[in-house]
Formats: C-alpha cells, structure tokens, sequence
C-alpha cells in the first residue's frame, strides 16, 4: 500500500479516494464507494530540502492529527482504530519489500501473509499477521524497528477487541473498561505514535 498524490485513504476499509480538502464548511465528504466510511486518513508527499545539499522526499500520513482530533472529542476507541491503521501501514511498508521467508514447514503461515502483502490485487493482511511477520525478520536480524516493536503490542490486542466485539467500542469510547483508562490509551496512543514516526 503506497500513498498516492491528491488521494487520502477510507479509514474503515483503506482504500484510496480523490483527495476532496479544503472543502467549503459544512460540506459533508462523499462516502467511500466501498464501505459507506465518511473518515480519511489525509496523505501528503512533501519534498524538504536543506542547504544545497541535502535532499529528500518524505511521505507522511496525517492521521495523527485525526487521534489527536479524536481525544479532544473523548472518542477513545476511534482514536485506537485510527491509530491501528497507522501501524499497519508502516509495517506494510516496511515488510513489502523484503524477501520471503525460506520455505520451512513451520514458516508456511509467514509465507502465505508475505504473499498476500505481495499481490497486486491488495493484501487484506490483519495487524496481528503483519505483527507475525515484522517479529520474524526482527529475530532472523533482517530488519530493525525502533522503538522495539512490543511497544505496540497493547494496540494491537484492543484493535482486535474493537473490532470483533462491538460491546467493546462502547465500553473504551466511554471509559466503562476498567482495563483501559484515559491514562493507559493515551500511553498506548503515545508508543503507536512514536514507533510510526521512527519507521514511517
């Protein structure tokens, strides 16, 4: 999955829509086509130069701004999603290009979800199967992440939860999870944010 110039992406379903901001206010955006979703994740390519150098092209999501948009509004299980989409396209970024593992019996599974990220047609890849995959390059020392990639271990358990258990949405968005206090997902937020920003 790569950003694409002038289109954003379906926060609920990923895929790439025409970039439709600044738009007039009140305007409401148009659905995606697919899901129905009304939420992006905003892409922007920018290019930075310093000195008469040094140059490079950044690509950067804009969905931090979005969490941090969300947490003003106590919408703490949206903030996590969001957040959960942002880890998932780094670490398809950062798996995409790597070699597959060797084909050993105990290995099929890491093979099948590096295809899958592989293929043209889309990956449909989960967080906890990329999660899989980053560990194993990380341990075959194919790969380095920073922070240590168990920073965002929480984040991905409760990505799950949401999504599986509607009952769950509702109980973090409110705060009624005795689990999970505004202290602890905003510590979540905080290392989701971080391992992002060192691998993006």
């Amino acid at each position: 999955m790569n950003a694409q110039a002038d289109m954003d992406q379906c926060t609920d379903c990923g895929a790439w829509l025409p970039a439709e901001d600044p738009r007039p206010e009140g305007t409401p955006r148009t659905p995606c086509p697919k899901c129905g979703s009304t939420r992006r994740i905003k892409s922007v390519a920018a290019h930075i130069k310093a000195g008469a150098e040094l140059s490079a092209d950044v690509t950067l999501i804009i969905g931090w701004q979005e969490v941090d948009r969300l947490l003003e509004k106590n919408e703490y299980a949206a903030a996590l999603l969001v957040a959960a989409v942002n880890v998932e396209f780094v670490l398809e970024e950062c798996l995409a290009g790597l070699p597959a593992p060797p084909k050993e019996r105990h290995l099929c599974s890491l093979r099948s979800i590096h295809g899958m990220l592989s293929s043209p047609a889309g990956s449909g890849v989960s967080l906890a199967s990329l999660f899989r995959l980053a560990d194993w390059y990380v341990r075959e020392q194919k790969l380095s992440f920073s922070p240590v990639l168990d920073s965002v271990e929480p984040l991905k358990a409760l990505r799950t939860r949401i999504v599986h258990e509607r009952g769950d949405f509702a109980k973090i968005t409110q705060l009624k999870d005795p689990e999970w206090t505004e202290t602890c997902i905003r510590q979540v937020l905080a290392g989701a944010r971080a391992f992002c920003h060192a691998n993006g």
